[in-house]
């Protein structure tokens, strides 16, 4: 009998390890400086995101690919589900043209 139970088992452990349980993938989420704001916006409207943008340095006014990711901020911690509209909140710093005028030199006076 105890050579039936070893092969049955050995049998069990042959298939759980063949056949892995079937989960439900959740979204990759974004990492936040891994690409531009405009793709990373993107990729989160994509897995059905509404995307708040957090504008935390520089000026809005420049292209959003132009500017980077410091933060993604999911306060529901959860993937979206098609009944609601879940919110993400994305920290954007872009750069200031305005400071590029002089060629990346500055001058300061200080007392």
């Amino acid at each position: 009998m105890s050579l039936k139970f070893g092969r049955a088992a050995a049998a069990l452990m042959a298939l759980s390890v063949a056949c892995p349980p079937v989960a439900a993938a959740e979204p990759v989420w974004p990492v936040a400086g891994a690409e531009d704001a405009r793709a990373t916006v993107d990729d989160l409207q994509a897995q059905g995101y509404d995307v708040q943008i957090n504008w935390v340095s520089g000026v809005p006014s420049v292209p959003l690919h132009w500017c980077k990711v410091t933060a993604i901020h999911n306060p529901n911690h959860s993937p979206p589900t098609g009944d609601t509209l879940d919110t993400v909140y994305v920290d954007v710093s872009c750069p200031n043209p305005d400071d590029d005028d002089w060629g990346g030199i500055g001058v300061g006076i200080g007392f």
